[in-house]
């Protein structure tokens, strides 16, 4: 597996993560809305990506949004390349995902 094929994979793994705890802890959903007020501050406005993000938060059903994240489509992946989910997952939730593809990465390493 490619270096952008794995990244991508990982990052579905963070996002399918990150939902399962928005549908868990619905007060978490002001996360990432609170991630794109303190970022148009800090940067004097957002991206193209970071404005899409606005709003489909803005008009979006949570449903919707929840199938956004973890959805394999071309649109999903790019949308998660910026996501403003960040601060959800734990430190050892994130940290345990990342160990998880590292420890795949080195098991092909070894077959080849």
């Amino acid at each position: 597996m490619n270096m952008q094929k794995r990244s991508d994979k990982r990052s579905v793994a963070l996002h399918r993560e990150i939902a399962k705890k928005l549908r868990s802890y619905p007060d978490l959903w002001s996360i990432p809305i609170s991630n794109i007020i303190k970022w148009r501050k800090l940067r004097g406005g957002l991206t193209p990506a970071l404005m899409e993000w606005e709003h489909i938060l803005n008009t979006s059903t949570k449903e919707e949004i929840l199938l956004i994240l973890e959805s394999d489509s071309e649109e999903s992946t790019r949308l998660r390349s910026s996501s403003p989910f960040t601060g959800i997952l734990s430190e050892d939730e994130r940290k345990r995902i990342f160990e998880a593809y590292r420890t795949k990465r080195h098991r092909k390493s070894v077959r080849a």
